[in-house]
């Protein structure tokens, strides 16, 4: 019997300091809503510039106040000192997709020569003629892609993708065992 009692004891006092939050959480919107438009410090007598330095920032607070702010990145993380292994694959995809890279070249006895080339995560077929990412392909040889970019002739040669960094290699070597006999 006594432990019932005690339960409705402490829901009655959970529920008691529930609304004793919500209604000192209430008073202290309201207090923080309430920005005077004229400086409470005006009538102080303070200098020009700290009196122009106060009415500053409570323009910037009063002026924040409408803002919503929505950041898809934490914004102290401005260098990453410390990187986690998901940020060095993330910068690691990032460098490999802003490559312009020759893949393979495809050169039959007889046909089209095509060559396949990957950029910004896409991979697309070019023949001689296409408008390429850089200008216009005028041939491809066995591992190169030749193009027309501004005038001048250059060439594409065919890449690997660079390997990715130790720290995120998902396959690691099993250690050697060396027995202690």
């Amino acid at each position: 019997m006594d432990q019932k009692y005690l339960k409705d004891f402490v829901i009655a006092l959970v529920v008691i300091l529930l609304i004793a939050f919500a209604i000192k959480d209430y008073y202290l919107y309201q207090r923080v809503q309430k920005v005077p438009v004229e400086s409470e410090y005006k009538k102080l007598a303070l200098g020009d510039q700290l009196l122009e330095q106060i009415q500053d920032i409570e323009h910037s607070i009063s002026d924040r106040k409408g803002f919503v702010f929505k950041v898809d990145k934490d914004p102290l993380e401005q260098n990453l000192i410390v990187r986690t292994q998901k940020d060095i694959e993330a910068e690691w995809r990032e460098k490999v997709e802003s490559m312009v890279r020759l893949q393979s070249t495809i050169i039959p006895q007889n046909g089209i020569e095509m060559a396949a080339v990957s950029y910004e995560g896409e991979t697309k077929i070019y023949k001689i003629g296409d408008d390429f990412i850089y200008g216009k392909v005028v041939d491809i040889l066995e591992g190169e892609l030749i193009y027309n970019f501004n005038g001048k002739r250059r060439s594409l040669t065919l890449e690997k993708i660079p390997p990715k960094p130790d720290e995120i290699q998902k396959t690691k070597s099993k250690k050697e065992r060396i027995y202690n006999w």
